[in-house]
């Protein structure tokens, strides 16, 4: 039995964190679960139906979505395990029915995404009524063409596991809901898990809702048949917690499988992509972890292992919006006292680039060694050549007389393309600093991040007489890493690390306890997308004043980073400031002109965002202003057709009701349609 009074604090906190963040997301219900070593802790909140007022609880059964494809990835390679299925083998070996193409596909490049499927192509695709069968989900996309030749292009591609599915029909002779039950659901107790059915009573099943001009609205109907091993499953977080625990006590593959899942495939051109078989892999504060998301109508959810720690989180709500990660940091954050992924601010682009190297050098050796608890490799000539270079790319001369082409090497040394260059350094260093510090001072590094990791290793290697010359930073980075190290020490304590900003946390409090801390340092924690995240939420509700104070706290803690002056032109925008709003949008531009926040995705993500909020005419100034930055962005004049369409269908819907006879209003309405 588990101890029932263990990590009772901080469930409180986060339990209290869970409803206030769910209210500022508009979730209607949503089921959270954790498991630490033995200790599995699971919860419902809200409503998994509003209109019954049911409570949504830890069995609440939602739609998985995407969380089924690593599923579908564990049943291939069971079946690889009985010689059933050999994954370099084409596809047609196990599906004859589906087309030959112009090259080749195999079942491993199929588990990757690397088979050159075409992912959602036509709108209809996503809408699809009626029940379908293996072979009409198949026939959906089997005549589609190729979008890359097979290995050299990492495409996601929910079609591609559909494919899989077909595969494991094929192999197994039963149908891919009876092997799934029987070979993986049954063995690990997952007896809420079933493949989704309209028509079938599924206990607990959720309503699903959406954000329609800002209102809360049910789901459109949708038969997820034809997504069968893609997204076609529907569980509970506790059944998805018992799957985790089925990989960590090995029960339905073997250890070399799971090892296999949890690597990282590669292009032809030597690159990872970060994606396994079913799992997604980027490491968090240098741990080993592999993690999944599912999005379709009615759902959200996200499973994410940290399989060192013995530790997983599963979450999934009833809602078409909202961002599964703050629930996952916050309880990460709460658990185990660090900050996901805290990055510093660094206003110099030469210097960002440097601590760029750094960073996926910690991230990705560090998570080896935390991983397999050794070095990629031991071998003193190629320890020698990945200081070399590391030395010779993360340094400023190189980036201040070519600054892309040493940035493309930085970027590069984490791949094979480089011979791992970053993850053997990463790794070696991690393993001296844990025979010489012990696991102790180790556990220190996930929580500070590379600055300290590096500056203990140059430490220890200047207190070391016999440590190789080859085994050595450039007398530049350890002055640079010295600087740092004392702004980081200074600005990344405790508060900080525990610190939560949100729409009800004390903002002026927090701001003023930031810019003490901040004070006088050249580099220091960077909060900028989580008080822009804030900002967001106070313009899309109106908040106009608490908005631009917020925003303007974000500017003057970070003046040389974009996405303080973006949210501050968005909340321009919804007080009806479009001077304003054109001027701090130049401004976000001018200052990173490559800034993610500032590019033609994320704008006509902005006004989508205000679109779904009833805010058309907000919407459509944010696309104009767009086009002033970007004036071939063809989407834009797309997006502001669009808009001028549901205004169109807006007043004419109100034409209808001020007189039900109107005929040309409803022929237009039809048009429109």
């Amino acid at each position: 039995a588990q101890d029932i009074n263990k990590y009772t604090e901080e469930i409180k906190t986060f339990e209290q964190f869970v409803k206030k963040q769910m209210e500022i997301d508009r979730i209607p219900g949503i089921s959270i679960g954790f498991m630490k070593d033995d200790f599995i802790w699971a919860k419902g909140f809200g409503y998994a139906d509003l209109e019954n007022k049911v409570p949504a609880t830890e069995k609440s059964s939602y739609r998985l979505a995407s969380n089924t494809k690593s599923m579908t990835a564990a049943a291939i390679l069971q079946l690889v395990e009985k010689s059933k299925i050999d994954l370099d083998a084409e596809v047609q070996k196990y599906v004859p029915y589906f087309p030959k193409k112009r090259w080749p596909v195999t079942v491993r490049q199929l588990l990757g995404h690397l088979g050159g499927i075409t992912h959602y192509k036509q709108p209809w695709e996503l809408h699809i009524k009626e029940h379908k069968d293996t072979r009409d989900a198949i026939a959906i996309f089997e005549n589609y063409e190729l979008v890359a030749e097979p290995g050299t292009k990492y495409n996601y591609s929910s079609y591609g596991y559909n494919l899989l599915g077909a595969v494991i029909e094929g192999a197994s002779k039963q149908s891919y809901g009876d092997y799934m039950r029987e070979n993986i659901w049954k063995p690990l107790g997952m007896n809420d898990t079933y493949m989704d059915d309209p028509g079938k009573i599924i206990p607990n099943r959720v309503k699903g809702y959406r954000l329609i001009d800002g209102k809360l609205k049910n789901s459109e109907f949708i038969d997820i048949s034809s997504r069968f091993a893609a997204g076609g499953t529907r569980s509970t977080v506790v059944d998805l917690l018992k799957y985790i625990k089925g990989y960590r006590d090995k029960k339905i593959l073997s250890s070399k499988s799971i090892d296999l899942m949890y690597t990282s495939m590669v292009t032809k051109d030597g690159r990872f992509t970060n994606y396994g078989m079913g799992w997604r892999l980027s490491p968090i504060d240098g741990r080993f972890v592999v993690s999944h998301s599912g999005s379709q109508a009615e759902t959200r959810t996200y499973l994410i292992r940290f399989p060192s720690q013995n530790f997983a989180i599963a979450i999934a709500y009833n809602f078409e919006g909202a961002s599964r990660d703050n629930y996952a940091k916050r309880l990460y954050q709460l658990l185990f006292g660090e900050s996901w992924n805290l990055a510093p601010y660094i206003t110099d682009k030469v210097n960002d680039a440097i601590y760029t190297g750094m960073l996926n050098t910690f991230n990705y050796g560090f998570s080896y060694f935390d991983r397999y608890k050794k070095p990629l490799s031991k071998d003193r000539k190629e320890l020698a050549d990945a200081f070399a270079y590391f030395n010779k790319y993360v340094n400023k001369d190189m980036l201040q007389s070519s600054y892309r082409k040493t940035m493309q090497k930085i970027r590069d040394g984490r791949h094979p393309v480089s011979g791992q260059k970053f993850v053997k350094l990463g790794s070696y260093i991690a393993i001296i600093l844990n025979e010489n510090y012990g696991a102790q001072r180790i556990d220190t590094y996930h929580k500070m991040g590379p600055i300290f990791f590096f500056r203990d290793y140059i430490e220890f290697y200047k207190n070391n007489p016999n440590s190789p010359d080859e085994l050595k930073f450039s007398e530049e980075f350890e002055k640079i890493v010295e600087q740092w190290y004392k702004d980081w020490k200074k600005t990344c304590n405790e508060y900080i690390l525990a610190v939560h900003i949100a729409p009800y946390s004390d903002i002026n409090t927090i701001g003023k306890k930031l810019k003490k801390t901040f004070e006088g340092s050249k580099i220091y924690p960077n909060f900028s997308r989580t008080i822009a995240s804030t900002v967001r939420y106070f313009y899309l509700n109106d908040n106009y004043e608490k908005a631009a104070k917020t925003a303007n706290l974000n500017i003057e803690l970070y003046p040389e980073l974009a996405i303080p002056y973006v949210s501050l032109a968005n909340t321009y925008i919804c007080a009806g400031k479009y001077d304003e709003a054109l001027r701090m949008y130049k401004k976000a531009k001018n200052i990173k002109p490559d800034d993610p926040s500032i590019t033609p995705n994320s704008i006509y993500r902005y006004a989508y965002e205000l679109g779904s909020y009833g805010k058309l005419d907000e919407a459509k100034k944010i696309l104009e202003i767009g086009l002033k930055l970007y004036p071939e962005e063809a989407r834009f004049y797309d997006g502001i057709a669009e808009i001028y369409l549901k205004m169109a269908e807006k007043f004419y819907k109100k034409a209808l009701k001020a007189n039900p006879m109107y005929e040309h209003a409803r022929e237009m309405l039809k048009k429109i349609k």
